[in-house]
């Protein structure tokens, strides 16, 4: 059993759910999509940004705390106190020196818990706070820390040291004398909360975790540092500066771009709920402009189909398109009713040809057997020239006759008609009439349209050779890469009347015309054109030599 088709409108209505409504619905959900990545590559972009200034100040602060240790070596003024303290054993001047240099020097900085210079001889002591009040707890703090801290010095040389001890992160350098052999170490007992303090202002991010020089500690609420374990956070920021790591990690904050720009749910469902109403103006539209003009061809096709021939559409088309579609109808239609009448009178034509045809067979078979009895009576009577002719003008008859009514012969077949008609011709002309013969051998075989070349060669004797009681004919027959040309040229001029006749009678003949002169090369075009359309090519012109030239190119083998 046949399966029925789908009506064109339900196949509209699943065109738009399919290739309207669900690749709105993708686009939509992927604009969100693309959305929401773009929104969060902006914010880790912001992120990115807020943290690499953050850490450059944090950068900042830590080279001030290395330039002040340097500062401290390279100002001399503790190297000169330790030298009168060797000479004099004055402590109280040692004290006095160095605490009022610390003290000039370090208590405006924000960064130091405390700065003190320990002496490698436990007789010479120092301490000053960075806020230039002396804390006993600090003071003991950093005595106790001390030990711990010139142990680590003792092979640092002029390096700097960050020592992580009891919650507290300390900076240590070495202070050479001349002999390059340090006779003290300068300690920094750094105040981390304002060292990382810019860091606070990196946006979306939480816990905080702070790594210096492969420490990593969290910063409590007293200011006391917790060493950590492992690094932790789903972002991490390093820098260097001066030989040392600095950097932090730390959790990104989760951000949805709806959560955040509620508008873009208003903006989606009002999309979603416009989508409807627009479908359904959509399939109105169609229905008016492609759906209903449809059904209007439909029916006039059934009526014509119906044997109502001619039949027109009377109705006003909706748009240009189907308006164009109407008129090519009703002019299809139009035609149609003419073709079926002309086919109508052809085939009483037909009938009557065929009667005709039937009737004409005798007189070919009456004209050959006549035609024998004459060459026997000549061949009788020893006259061989009027045998010939007579041969020559039974080859000719049989050409135009042949009763196996093929369209095509071997090219040696129709080159043995030319023969025979130019024999009868010289036969008339005598030696005044040349003809010069250039024949490819190599396509005698290949097939070629019956009398396409004889009505050719006898065009030219009866237009110009008769005339002229003589004269030059050159028959020629070669191949042109897949085409077969075939080439009779003669002696004789075209003036202008005799090439617009010429181009008249051509056009005529691809139009099927069938009356006029030059019934030869008419019928050669017209032939031509039947069995090969485009393809077969008959030209005739004037040539620069003072001949006219008549030319058939056709497909080679075909």
């Amino acid at each position: 059993m046949k399966k029925s088709k789908t009506s064109l409108r339900t196949g509209f209505l699943m065109t738009i759910l399919i290739c309207w409504l669900v690749p709105i619905f993708i686009i939509l959900a992927l604009a969100g999509v693309v959305l929401n990545e773009n929104y969060r590559q902006s914010v880790q972009q912001e992120i990115d940004s807020s943290a690499a200034n953050a850490l450059r100040l944090v950068q900042m602060r830590f080279e001030d705390a290395v330039d002040d240790s340097k500062a401290v070596s390279y100002d001399g003024v503790v190297r000169d106190a330790y030298r009168t303290w060797l000479q004099n054993g004055d402590s109280a001047s040692l004290y006095g020196t160095v605490t009022d240099y610390l003290s000039q020097s370090f208590t405006r900085e924000e960064i130091y818990q405390a700065v003190f210079i320990h002496f490698w001889n436990v007789d010479a002591s120092a301490y000053v706070l960075s806020d230039g009040t002396t804390s006993f707890g600090l003071l003991r703090q950093c005595r106790e820390c001390a030990p711990q801290i010139m142990a680590e010095m003792e092979d640092a040389d002029t390096d700097i040291r960050l020592l992580l001890i009891d919650g507290q992160m300390y900076m240590a350098r070495n202070l050479l004398d001349t002999t390059f052999t340090p006779y003290a170490s300068v300690v920094m007992l750094l105040e981390p909360n304002n060292l990382f303090l810019p860091l606070d202002s990196v946006n979306r991010v939480g816990n905080l975790q702070y790594s210096l020089d492969g420490y990593r500690f969290s910063i409590a609420a007293d200011g006391s540092l917790a060493e950590a374990a492992e690094e932790t956070g789903n972002v991490h920021y390093q820098a260097k500066t001066q030989g040392h790591t600095i950097g932090f990690s730390a959790d990104r904050e989760e951000y949805d771009i709806f959560e955040e720009n509620p508008w873009m749910r208003w903006a989606i469902g009002s999309v979603a709920v416009l989508i409807l109403p627009l479908s359904l103006v959509t399939i109105a539209l169609f229905y008016r402009h492609v759906t209903r003009p449809m059904e209007v061809l439909g029916q006039a096709y059934q009526l014509v189909k119906s044997g109502e021939r001619g039949y027109e559409i009377g109705q006003k088309a909706p748009n240009r398109e189907f308006e164009r579609m109407y008129d090519q109808f009703n002019a299809m239609s139009a035609e149609l009713r003419r073709q079926f009448e002309r086919a109508y009178l052809e085939q009483q034509a037909t009938q009557q040809a065929n009667i005709k045809a039937l009737q004409s067979q005798i007189n070919p078979h009456f004209l050959n057997n006549t035609l024998e009895i004459i060459n026997w009576e000549a061949r009788m009577a020893d006259n061989e020239r009027v045998s010939t002719m007579i041969e020559a003008l039974s080859t000719m008859l049989k050409a135009a006759l042949d009763r196996n009514g093929r369209t095509k012969i071997p090219l040696s077949e129709e080159l043995g008609y030319v023969d025979a008609y130019l024999y009868i011709i010289r036969e008339r002309l005598g030696e005044g009439f040349r003809v010069h013969k250039d024949i490819d051998e190599s396509i005698l075989a290949l097939p070629v349209p019956r009398l396409v070349l004889q009505p050719l060669v006898e065009n030219a004797v009866e237009h110009d050779i008769t005339a002229n009681r003589g004269g030059d004919l050159w028959v020629r027959a070669y191949r042109q890469a897949d085409r077969v040309v075939l080439e009779v040229e003669h002696d004789g001029t075209l003036t202008r009347e005799d090439r617009q006749k010429i181009q008249s009678l051509l056009a005529q003949s691809a139009q099927g015309a069938a009356a006029g002169g030059q019934v030869g090369l008419r019928n050669v075009s017209q032939r031509l054109k039947l069995i090969y359309g485009d393809a077969g090519i008959l030209t005739l012109d004037q040539t620069r030599a003072g001949t006219i030239l008549a030319r058939v190119s056709i497909p080679a083998g075909r």
